[in-house]
């Protein structure tokens, strides 16, 4: 019996299934893309804003508001008397005469008594000449007695009228008057008015900046847009007692350098702007504020040498809104970037 052999059949048929496979496969891999080509992107070209280093001059001015007042201010009550009030002859800002009666408390009689009393005091004075006269000794010691008497009854009920009685001390202007109503009981000592001398104008300031004002500084207070008056600093915190520091502390008065020529439109109570030059220099390196950068409380500039930015550290003075003084770290002729553009 013969027996087949399978063995070369099979090794041809798997040959040409793995030629065929091979074949096939080789239409599946990637073909290999055109390479793309770049140009070089060259750098943008910068150009800078520059500035020269030069000398300059260079102030710091500063420009806030005051309000006009009186070196004389007299604040008024009823001395040590209480009552309700019975009259009030003035408003505010009346100008009154030293003398005039302001306001009343309600005295009762006793006007009415202080004129009994100065009559019968007449008639002790009668008395007393018709006793010296006679020559009798004891007559005229008695009627002495009596006047003497009169008088010191006189003398308190003058007293108790003056503490009922608010008298202007002075020509002023009345600049402050409390709120009242005629039959309002007024406790003693209570502050009523507040008259001012119209003569004796000054500017007081206290704003956040009053403690870089020193005394003696000039400053303009603008009365209108073209009239200007000059003044100086006349008192500061550092003229006074240490114990009425506090008090002071934010105060600063301008007094006119020349009392006589105050505008006559200048009015108590009114606010007005002022300058005062804290500080100047000149001939020194003065910069654009924008030109000046800081970090951690260090100042720079940026300069452009041989074309390239360069950062150098700087020491600063004074410094306004719009300038800089340099103290070190630049030079004149020296090109500062102040802006970049591109």
């Amino acid at each position: 019996m013969k027996v087949k052999n399978y063995r070369k059949p099979l090794l041809v048929i798997i040959a040409a299934l793995a030629s065929a496979c091979l074949f096939c496969g080789c239409f599946l891999l990637p073909q290999e893309e055109e390479l793309l080509s770049f140009e070089l992107l060259r750098p943008m070209e910068v150009e800078f804003t520059t500035i020269q280093v030069q000398r300059g001059s260079i102030q710091n001015i500063l420009r806030d508001h005051c309000v006009a007042t009186s070196a004389i201010l007299y604040e008024m009550s009823f001395h040590s008397r209480s009552g309700f009030l019975a009259e009030l002859n003035v408003q505010s800002g009346d100008e009154v005469k030293q003398g005039d009666i302001l306001a009343k408390l309600d005295t009762g009689s006793l006007e009415a008594d202080i004129q009994r009393h100065k009559l019968y005091m007449e008639k002790i004075e009668i008395s007393l000449t018709q006793a010296r006269r006679s020559g009798s000794r004891d007559v005229v010691r008695h009627a002495e007695l009596d006047l003497q008497i009169a008088l010191i009854t006189l003398s308190q009920l003058e007293d108790e009228y003056e503490k009922a009685t608010i008298i202007a001390p002075y020509d002023g202007e009345i600049v402050f008057l409390s709120n009242l109503r005629i039959g309002e009981w007024i406790p003693g000592h209570r502050h009523i008015l507040t008259i001012a001398d119209p003569a004796r104008v000054q500017f007081v300031y206290t704003g956040q900046h009053s403690m870089l004002i020193r005394y003696g500084m000039e400053a303009e207070i603008i009365i209108d847009t073209d009239k200007y008056l000059p003044v100086k600093v006349s008192m500061t915190p550092h003229e006074v007692p240490l114990e009425e520091l506090d008090r002071y502390r934010e105060t600063v008065v301008f007094t006119a350098i020349d009392p006589d020529n105050i505008p006559q439109e200048v009015q108590l109570g009114r606010r007005y702007d002022f300058t005062v030059v804290l500080e100047e220099k000149s001939d020194v390196i003065v910069l654009p504020r924008s030109a000046v950068s800081t970090f951690m409380g260090q100042y720079y500039v940026q300069l452009l040498e041989d074309g390239m930015r360069v950062e150098r550290d700087i020491v600063v003075g004074i410094m306004t809104n719009r300038e800089v003084e340099v103290i070190s770290g630049l030079e004149e002729n020296e090109t500062i970037i102040t802006g970049t553009l591109r």
